[in-house]
């Protein structure tokens, strides 16, 4: 007796990343020369406080907390890859959360950090998330959002 069997395979796009805040990027990815050195290891964007800090893509909240006195959200999007937001003034989500692209994850300062983790080594979180067609503004700085 023989079994067919039958496999489905789902051919969509991806979903574009949602920008997490509307706002200037003032301090751009600076990539260190090695683990522990000098660098900045995601993007500083003006924001305005009380603005709603969006999650880039659906996930996992993995951590919620303050690290040297700064609230910071990471955010497990899949594939080895987290999403760190920081500076923000306050979360709505807790570890274990599971959020949608989209959802509000918590609520700005002046600025924001949003920086990107590959199997624990930084990268772009501009280029990563797709956001390189952002219009350019004064000195090479980006606008995230629209």
């Amino acid at each position: 007796m023989s079994h067919l069997v039958v496999v489905l395979l789902s051919v969509t796009q991806p979903v574009p990343p949602v920008a997490p805040v509307r706002g200037v990027v003032v301090d751009g990815f600076r990539a260190p020369a090695c683990q522990r050195c000098a660098g900045h290891r995601g993007v500083t964007i003006a924001t305005t406080t009380g603005m709603p800090v969006r999650a880039v893509r659906a996930g996992v909240i993995v951590f919620v907390g303050q690290v040297a006195r700064v609230l910071y959200v990471v955010e497990d999007i899949g594939r080895g890859a987290r999403v760190t937001y920081g500076r923000l003034e306050s979360s709505s989500v807790s570890a274990g959360s599971v959020v949608a692209a989209g959802d509000q994850i918590g609520v700005a300062t002046e600025s924001m950090y949003l920086g990107v983790r590959v199997h624990g080594a930084y990268v772009n979180p501009l280029q990563f998330l797709g956001f390189t067609a952002g219009r350019l503004v004064g000195r090479g700085s980006v606008i995230v959002g629209r």
